[in-house]
């Protein structure tokens, strides 16, 4: 943007736009580009984030696969990586995958110009401390001091959140001058989570638990025991492990010709992503499992709409491939089922990002807390953040941060 639309945007005076625009100048984090279109008197240039200063790390656990990417400081990204990992294999082992991730994304090009890396898992996270809290999978991970072994391991400051977290604020960090400032994000994938942003700011709740909508009970009765440990959970009946284990079931019995032919493979484990084929060959029992699983999740999100009233429900995960088979029946059950206030202007749509949100919304908290004035004022005086600086702010500080 331009200087005066810097101002109109922070309420700030011309002098001090000019200031700590000179100042950015002249650390090497803007830099002037083409003028903008004139509306009289002498055109304004626009200003940008300098390409190619430095890179940020960011990488997202999932229940089954890890994803990474560099980032350039404006959210470019400039390489990506990704590979099936089980997160119950341990978070010792989980860092020595991603470290083999990280040596082939940081190139010599890129390696003495990493500023940052986040970090995202499947389960609550502990912000200000970095740390996993309770999660109900991820065997081994509950306080394991995961950002202490990062900034050790990679000498630059690190940030560890919810993976559902990052991926809410991937998508609206590229669609919010559509999507507004109050969005939901749901991942449906092997397990179930959601990412809250409210006024444009992210929110994690007191402890960290704010959207594990997963293991919110919706069949007290049911005799699927989940993964926490309880039965009737969202994710026991509607995650992607549970729809794997209902269309085995199916095949075993002979109810899906398509499943038992799956099946019969060799040497192979019936998967979700068998479930989804399926269902784009038109098998009826696939097609049931998924919009079955839509069903379950949009009657859990039909409350959230009507209590937190956002302006956009992103549906993204692994569920999310099958498409109008799974998004159809969950906004018809959230239609039906929220307040009608609530969802006369509602949008519920894909992310379209293909499955980058992730790490684009690690690369987004990374450069956002680097640049948050109490951080910015330790590292800029010597050029570049290093193991050094401290970035313990108890709140989470940045501007898209709660």
């Amino acid at each position: 943007m331009t200087r005066p639309e810097l101002s109109r945007a922070t309420g700030l005076g011309r002098t001090v736009i000019t200031q700590r625009v000179n100042q950015a100048l002249q650390a090497g984090l803007v830099v002037e580009g083409q003028p903008a279109p004139s509306t009289g008197g002498r055109p304004s240039r626009v200003l940008r984030i300098v390409p190619g200063r430095a890179v940020v790390l960011a990488a997202v656990f999932g229940a089954t696969q890890v994803r990474a990417a560099l980032a350039d400081l404006d959210g470019t990204l400039l390489g990506e990586y990704r590979s099936a990992w089980d997160i119950d294999a341990g978070p010792d082992a989980s860092l020595t995958a991603l470290y083999e991730a990280s040596a082939q994304l940081l190139v010599p090009e890129y390696e003495d110009r990493l500023w940052a890396v986040c970090v995202g898992v499947p389960g609550p996270v502990d912000f200000a401390r970095g740390v996993a809290v309770q999660p109900p999978i991820m065997s081994g991970w509950d306080g394991f001091p995961l950002r202490d072994r990062l900034e050790d391991h990679f000498r630059v400051p690190a940030w560890v959140d919810n993976d559902a977290n990052l991926m809410a604020l991937g998508a609206w960090s590229e669609e919010h001058a559509t999507s507004g400032e109050h969005v939901l994000l749901v991942k449906a994938s092997t397990g179930i989570g959601l990412g809250l942003i409210s006024g444009g700011r992210l929110h994690r709740g007191a402890r960290g638990a704010a959207g594990d909508l997963g293991h919110t009970i919706v069949a007290e009765e049911s005799r699927h025991r989940c993964r926490c440990g309880k039965y009737g959970c969202l994710e026991a009946l509607a995650g992607g492990w549970a729809l794997t284990r209902d269309a085995r079931a199916a095949g075993l019995a002979g109810r899906s010709p398509f499943l038992a032919d799956r099946l019969a493979r060799p040497g192979t484990a019936l998967s979700v992503e068998d479930v989804l084929d399926g269902c784009s060959e038109g098998d009826a029992v696939c097609v049931e499992l998924v919009s079955r699983a839509g069903e379950l999740i949009g009657a859990q999100l039909a409350t959230l709409v009507s209590v937190l009233n956002p302006t956009t429900v992103f549906v993204s995960g692994l569920l999310a491939r099958a498409g109008e088979t799974l998004r159809g029946p969950l906004t018809e059950v959230v239609q039906r089922r929220s307040l009608p206030l609530a969802t006369d202007e509602l949008v519920i749509t894909e992310v379209g990002l293909a499955g980058r949100e992730g790490v684009m919304g690690a690369a987004t908290l990374a450069v956002d807390e680097l640049l948050h004035p109490e951080l910015l004022g330790q590292w800029l005086p010597q050029g570049a953040p290093g193991s050094g600086v401290r970035h313990r702010l108890l709140n989470g500080s940045s501007a898209s941060i709660m």
